[in-house]
């Protein structure tokens, strides 16, 4: 997939170096035939960046060189936001444009304002650094923020906590765009205590519903209410009037998600509450969230949680047993 790194004048050198390391060691480490991750690295001019602590950082191409890409992270500024803030409407119109054509967007830390600036976070569940939060809140009204979440993602918007949630996001854009097995592997090789490999089990998703598109909105809002059943996706397209390929392109134009992964992460979100909030067995939670196989479930559970549902259990009630 295609990576822009966008830097700006005044961003945190050790964050996008920090990109830069974990990126590489995700393609280093790949099982597979061709690197995960094309990493380009951008500023608005083409020019190179002048970092916080007087770092010269380079850069491979002007944002107006990149028609389209998968994916724009973005380092954090800690020490300098309110310096750089000023410049950050600039921006806009080029992230606006990329996330239109179906870009993930990522922000380090404080790079939430850039995002906000966009208004790419309006209506949006978004978290930042928390010594930012309330700067965050009087400029950005319309802004779901929850400083207290060390990661948010949100209709393709992905937010971080302060400077050291910077690992977390990486490992977890390595979790989503790759696989977990990958980002352990890097947590490992890049000495990052076993813990924050699982730091997923904090995402909490809000799926997206303000794309515009009614049909799809009336899927959605289908699922919701009967992701518990037999849920056969080629069904549902017919149900709604939709040609199969047709569906599952517009579907994912619209949300950012296949059909399927959408219905797997309502299922898996209400498992999660069901192990957070009761004690009931984990044979009746797999069979109330719609699967009849336990083992296929808890491997689901694994691999996009970060942790089998006992553990998830354990660490968010400690008292059930």
């Amino acid at each position: 997939m295609h990576v822009t790194l966008l830097l700006t004048n005044q961003c945190s050198a050790a964050s996008a170096t920090m990109a830069l390391e974990v990126l590489s060691a995700a393609n280093l480490f790949a099982d597979t035939a061709s690197s995960p991750f094309e990493v380009v690295i951008a500023s608005l001019d083409g020019e190179e960046v002048a970092a916080w602590g007087g770092q010269t950082l380079r850069v491979d191409q002007s944002t107006r060189e990149i028609a389209q890409t998968d994916l724009v992270l973005i380092p954090g500024f800690l020490f300098t936001l309110k310096d750089a803030l000023p410049a950050f409407s600039a921006y806009g119109p080029w992230l606006r444009e990329q996330h239109a054509q179906g870009a993930v967007v990522a922000s380090m830390c404080t790079a939430a304002f850039m995002l906000a600036e966009a208004g790419l976070l309006d209506g949006v569940r978004a978290t930042t650094h928390w010594a930012f939060a309330d700067l965050f809140r009087r400029r950005y009204a319309d802004v779901c923020l929850d400083d207290s979440q060390i990661i948010c993602e949100d209709n393709r918007l992905v937010t971080s906590g302060g400077a050291s949630a910077a690992m977390d996001l990486l490992l977890h854009l390595v979790r989503r765009f790759a696989s977990l097995e990958l980002a352990q592997k890097c947590g490992k090789y890049l000495l990052v205590d076993s813990v924050r490999s699982e730091q997923s089990v904090y995402v909490m998703w809000s799926l997206p519903k303000q794309h515009g598109d009614a049909g799809i909105l009336q899927v959605q809002n289908w699922l919701e209410k009967h992701f518990d059943r037999s849920v056969m996706i080629d069904d549902v397209a017919r149900q709604f009037g939709f040609g199969i390929r047709n569906f599952k392109r517009r579907f994912k134009d619209a949300t950012g998600y296949t059909p399927i992964t959408y219905l797997q992460t309502l299922r898996l979100e209400k498992a999660k509450q069901l192990l957070e909030t009761t004690r009931m067995t984990q044979d009746s939670i797999t069979y109330a969230v719609g699967y009849e196989d336990g083992n296929s479930f808890r491997r689901l559970f694994r691999q996009r949680v970060g942790l089998l549902p006992a553990a998830y259990r354990k660490k968010f009630q400690p008292g059930a047993h």
